[in-house]
Order: structure tokens, then sequence, then C-alpha cells
């Protein structure tokens, strides 16, 4: 029987983060550029570009021609994420948990799974406990113990040595960054539309390597668990 390790992204994917994260881009840019909040096609592309919110941000203001530095415009965003006194009481208590736990523990059951996530892994782990799901998880590994999707693939595959990987995202750019693998072993991408973005996002993830697109999480957990052996 092949050894199967089924790795997951976080952020749109696990859970929607899109209301906080959006709040606090929003918010940040209107901070340093007089109250002037980013639209929706600021976002949007944004998005596109980078798998990193806080580079998001500052990106959108340097593309409207404000100097701000970079470790200036993150303090912020994280004031407003976690709370001024990083104590979890900021916009992250307002993220919704998209995975069914059901199908994650039938899924455990039968492998591996691990997240590799680009955001901090002590925000990963304060959702994984707030809905009950960290038991579920072999290994988290977030933006402190990889650079990116690629290297956190790379330490996955060194420490379980599966015969085949399953990994799903909901953003172009991890996928696109992992496409170099699948020519060293058995690596199959899948793209999941994050919430509250409308479908046409199919064809962005298809286009970036996905090899399939699901509508949310637990239709792809479905998925694997009907056609994996």
């Amino acid at each position: 029987m092949s050894k199967i390790l089924l790795a997951f992204d976080n952020d749109g994917v696990l859970r929607d983060e899109s209301v906080s994260y959006l709040r606090c881009i929003r918010e940040t840019v209107a901070h340093f550029d007089s109250n002037k909040e980013a639209d929706e096609a600021e976002l949007v592309e944004s998005m596109k570009e980078s798998n990193d919110d806080w580079e998001r941000t500052y990106n959108i203001l340097t593309r409207r021609g404000v100097d701000v530095d970079f470790s200036l415009a993150k303090e912020y965003f994280q004031d407003l994420y976690l709370g001024k006194n990083r104590d979890f009481s900021g916009y992250i208590n307002n993220e919704e948990w998209l995975a069914d736990n059901s199908l994650l523990a039938e899924l455990s059951s039968k492998y591996d799974l691990i997240i590799i996530s680009g955001a901090q892994k002590q925000e990963i782990v304060f959702n994984l406990k707030r809905y009950d799901a960290l038991k579920y998880f072999k290994l988290i590994l977030g933006m402190s113990e990889c650079k990116d999707k690629h290297d956190g693939m790379m330490q996955a595959r060194n420490l379980f040595n599966p015969d085949q990987v399953f990994f799903c995202d909901d953003r172009p750019s991890p996928l696109k960054k992992l496409e170099i693998m699948k020519k060293d072993f058995k690596l199959n991408t899948f793209g999941i539309i994050p919430p509250k973005t409308d479908n046409s996002w199919s064809d962005v993830l298809l286009d970036a390597g996905a090899e399939k697109v699901f509508l949310n999480v637990n239709e792809y957990c479905r998925y694997i668990l009907e056609n994996i052996r």
C-alpha cells in the first residue's frame, strides 16, 4: 500500500481569513494613505501577486506612491489582527472554520495530514485549538518554519518520505512554485476557491497548475476519500 501525504494550505482553505485579513489590509492602507482604504480591484490584484498579506498591503501602498517602511505597515497590520498586546484579541477572532472535522478525522485515520502555510504557526494553532482540529495534523509549518511552500514541501518530503503527495491551496503563487517539484516525485496540486470569491478564480488556479479546482475544502476532502487508494 502506498504511503500518501495530504498537505493543506491554511488561510482560505481551512479557515476563512477573508474578513479579518481584508479588514486589516483596508484599514492599514487607510492609516498610511489619508484614510483611503484599499478598493476591491487593488485587493483582487494583490491576491494574484502574493500569498503574503503583509506584502499585499505594502505593495498597494507602494503602487499608490506612499512612502512607508514595510516593518511599520506590518506592525500596524498585526496590531489590528492580533491586538496591540499580541494577545489574540484582534480581528483573528472573526474567522470562520471551513473544514468539516468529521472529514478530517476520516482522512487522518488513513493518511498523514500536515499544514504548510504562509501564516504564523501560533496563529494557525490558535484556530486549530479553537475549533478542536489540532489533533488531525501531524505537522504544522508556518512562515517561521519554512520560507515558502516549496521549502515546506521539501521538508515534509524528507520527513515523511511519502510515495505520493496531495496539496491544496487557494492562491496561484504557491501552486506555480510547486510545479517544478512534479518532475522529481509524485505531487498532485489542487485549487480551492477561497470564500467570498467568485468562480472565475477557478481559471486563475488552473492556469497556475492546479489539476482540479474545488468550491471548498470539504468538497476536496470528499474527492480524496472517494478517489484515492
